[in-house]
């Protein structure tokens, strides 16, 4: 078998520690030798790729790629994008008239992004978790594009009715929150054609900590669950490394003999 060249990295809770809001000394090294010995290197991110340049990640290391927004926004080493999927608005129309029927509220992803209702307490909490602003612009959706959508719930909420929207594929995340996307799309789908940009195999090895990270775990040769991830991820991961702060990724590769 050929050796695995390509490694995808989730950010919030993988790259990112969710407490600190840092990247580690030792990941950013990490990935620095990962690029020096050949391997393609890319972020696999929930969050559009105007919210992974707030991190700072996009300047610190030469990324040959970005899977954003679950694998519907993709672009290349140059930050150009190559990809860019919108999704239904009879989707988008069911999924509002549901966080209206049960007290929610809802960031719909566009240009400009805008939010349903006036920040509650979830919507509160899940940005504190992310440490991005909140979008200022509340309205009731008009049909604009939309890339794809937060629904913020208490936690423990459960997003069966969601779920049950024919066309969806709905993550809940660690905070107050879930992604919503087209069913069609995930961060595996969005590795698939990076793959394919780069003219190698089907074959990666990822890492990650959340719900939204299965599908990309599922069809991985090697997966790696973050200390500080989600139980059921770790359930499915090749093995389980210490957190994001604890130097997670550099003792991981080390592991693999990746470094």
């Amino acid at each position: 078998m050929n050796p695995i060249k390509a490694i995808f990295f989730d950010l919030d809770g993988t790259l990112l520690d969710s407490q600190t809001h840092t990247i580690p000394n030792s990941t950013i090294e990490t990935l620095k030798i990962l690029k020096e010995k050949g391997y393609k290197i890319a972020i696999a991110t929930g969050r559009n790729f105007i919210a992974c340049q707030k991190t700072g990640i996009t300047e610190m290391i030469d990324w040959d790629g970005y899977v954003t927004s679950n694998g519907q926004q993709l672009y290349d080493a140059n930050q150009q994008c190559f990809y860019h999927y919108v999704m239904d608005p009879q989707v988008i129309q069911k999924i509002e008239e549901i966080v209206v029927e049960d007290g929610l509220n809802v960031q719909f992803k566009g240009r400009p992004d805008f939010m349903r209702f006036d920040p509650d307490e979830s919507v509160k909490i899940s940005h504190e978790f992310f440490k991005l602003p909140i979008p200022s612009l509340a309205k009731a959706y008009e049909g604009e594009d939309v890339d794809m959508i937060l629904v913020y719930a208490p936690k423990g909420y459960d997003y069966k009715k969601f779920m049950n929207i024919e066309g969806t594929l709905v993550m809940p995340g660690e905070s107050h929150y879930a992604d919503i996307v087209s069913s069609t799309h995930s961060k595996y789908s969005g590795i698939k054609q990076m793959l394919e940009l780069w003219e190698l195999p089907n074959s990666y090895i990822a890492f990650g900590d959340s719900l939204n990270d299965m599908e990309m775990f599922r069809h991985a040769d090697v997966c790696v669950a973050m200390g500080n991830g989600n139980a059921n991820l770790k359930e499915i991961a090749t093995f389980t490394t210490s957190s994001v702060i604890e130097d997670g990724i550099y003792l991981a590769c080390k592991k693999l003999r990746l470094i």
